[in-house]
Formats: structure tokens, C-alpha cells, sequence
């Protein structure tokens, strides 16, 4: 028998490397608004909790006040290159489509749960040819709660009638490490991720690697 039934995964900073990206957007935003740009080290340590924090990291981050109306326009123009910045200069991590091909093949369902906008979730998914693999995808709008709560470990257990010890999650993030924890999963944490520089093995996941093709060791295949 099988330990784990379903086999759970964060997007950006666990399959994905999304920091390139999420740079142009946070500097197509500050050069729209007249505003110094920024290295990818910096825009590191504001990723990871969805767009809003991410923004709001963003805003803090030029230590200017800005006006209500201000902040509306830097918002919709964050919004708008958000959008357009997909998969410009991303890329899979190392083994992340052959990993999950092979544990697909030996009848995993496959899930993710990001707080990565909802909408942008099957975009940069298929963009990279992996979105087929997954049986549910979760993104930031898909249900009231994101991580670091554990609603959305609940919400898979619940869709495919398993218990939270039957679920393993792959994260990079304390926010992967609370909500699993939290919900009762085992947890992968990852090392090359967006952990705002801050060791994956302070949050004591369940497992820790800093290989991505270590999930099939670890679910004992």
C-alpha cells in the first residue's frame, strides 16, 4: 500500500523559476511610475505570499508616501504586467517535468496549490507543457483561505477522499511548510526556492532536499 495517495505542489519557486519575471514586472511597474528599478536578490524577499503582499512589498520598498490615487494607478499597472510577464524568462527547475511525468505513470494524482493568482496559474502551466499532469490546480482566488492556512490541503483531501496523512506537499516556503504542517501533510522542503532568504529547514519540514527528483525516493518509489 501506498503511504501517500495524492501528491501536492507550490508553483513558483518549486517547479517553476519564476524571479525573472516577477522582476520585470516589479521594475516595469517602478519604471512606469518614474521610480528606481531593482535586482532580482531584492524582489526574492517580497514573493511568496501572493500578488497583494508581493505589491505591497514592492510600495514599502521606495519608502515614498503615496497618495490614494497614486497607489490605485501603480496598482493596475503592477496588475497589467503581471499578466504580460508570464513566461518571458522563467524556466522549469532542473528534473521538475521528468519527476512528475514519472509519478504521474505510477498513478499519482497530481495537484497544485499556489497563491499565485487563479488566472495565471493554466497560462504559465502550459506554457511549460506540465499543466496536463495535474488533476486540480489552485491558485490565489480559488478559495477564501490561502496558504500559510491550511484550508486548501483540507479542500484536496476532501475532493479526493483521502486523509491529510495520505497527502504529501513539495514546497520552498515557510508558507508550504505552516499550511501542511498545520493540516496534518507531510511536507518536501525544498532548498532552491523563494524562502526570502531565509534556510527551508528553520520551518522543520518533514523532508528537506535540494533535489526536486528526490520526491520519488521520498514517496518510496
Amino acid at each position: 500500500m501506498k503511504k501517500y495517495k495524492v501528491i501536492g505542489f507550490d508553483l513558483d519557486g518549486t517547479l517553476i523559476n519564476t524571479l525573472p519575471d516577477l522582476t520585470l514586472v516589479a521594475n516595469a511597474m517602478f519604471l512606469e511610475a518614474g521610480l528606481p528599478t531593482v535586482t532580482q536578490e531584492k524582489v526574492l524577499t517580497w514573493i511568496g505570499k501572493g500578488a497583494d503582499i508581493f505589491f505591497q512589498n514592492a510600495i514599502a520598498h521606495t519608502g515614498k508616501i503615496f497618495q490614494a490615487d497614486e497607489l490605485v494607478k501603480m496598482r493596475v499597472s503592477f496588475d497589467k504586467y503581471y499578466a504580460t510577464y508570464v513566461c518571458e524568462e522563467s524556466s522549469l527547475f532542473p528534473n521538475v517535468k521528468e519527476t512528475l511525468e514519472a509519478l504521474k505513470a505510477k498513478g499519482y494524482p497530481l495537484v497544485v496549490i499556489t497563491n499565485k493568482p487563479t488566472k495565471l496559474v493554466e497560462p504559465v502551466l502550459s506554457a511549460f507543457g506540465i499543466h496536463h499532469l495535474f488533476d486540480e490546480t489552485l491558485g490565489g482566488q480559488s478559495l477564501p483561505k490561502i496558504k500559510p492556512h491550511p484550508d486548501p490541503m483540507f479542500f484536496i483531501c476532501e475532493k479526493f477522499g483521502i486523509t491529510p496523512q495520505e497527502l504529501l506537499f513539495v514546497g520552498d516556503s515557510e508558507n508550504d511548510i505552516i499550511a501542511s504542517k498545520a493540516a496534518g501533510c507531510d511536507v518536501v522542503g525544498l532548498t532552491y526556492g523563494y524562502n526570502y532568504n531565509v534556510p527551508i529547514e528553520q520551518s522543520e519540514p518533514t523532508f528537506v532536499t535540494s533535489e526536486f527528483k528526490d520526491v520519488l525516493k521520498i514517496v518510496g518509489e
